[in-house]
């Protein structure tokens, strides 16, 4: 909970294809003000070693306005990137997030850039 009264929360799922293979699904929920997005990714993910692996998927965020109920896909990114495992309990990550899906308009109709990201992350 936010000091604004925001929401969020977050979930991961991951199964074992083999000894070196697996493959999840993660799930971000987020609430603040008057807005509610819900992002969903799946990544397969390959243990090059113990220690480091490299993931790829797809990751879907969809918008709801929370007055009209109106609610709409806002973007499709594809997720690359590589982990390392410090230990059993915490993973770091560094990814690269390009949207794939075709750009919204704003209000003239003009095309938004496309928002492509870099993230840094820390799973425990």
């Amino acid at each position: 909970m936010g000091t604004n009264g925001e929401t969020f929360f977050n979930g991961a799922l991951d199964f074992r294809i083999s000894e070196r293979l697996r493959a999840g699904l993660q799930n971000f929920y987020a609430k603040f003000g008057t807005m509610e997005q819900i992002n969903t990714a799946t990544i397969v993910r390959y243990h090059v070693t113990d220690k480091v692996n490299v993931f790829a998927g797809t990751e879907s965020q969809y918008g709801t306005n929370l007055i009209t109920g109106e609610h709409e896909l806002l973007r499709v990114n594809l997720n690359v990137g590589v982990g390392y495992e410090v230990d059993e309990d915490v993973i770091l990550e560094m990814g690269y997030h390009p949207q794939i899906s075709a750009p919204k308009k704003d209000l003239q109709g003009r095309s938004l850039p496309k928002q492509n990201t870099l993230s840094l992350r820390a799973r425990f």
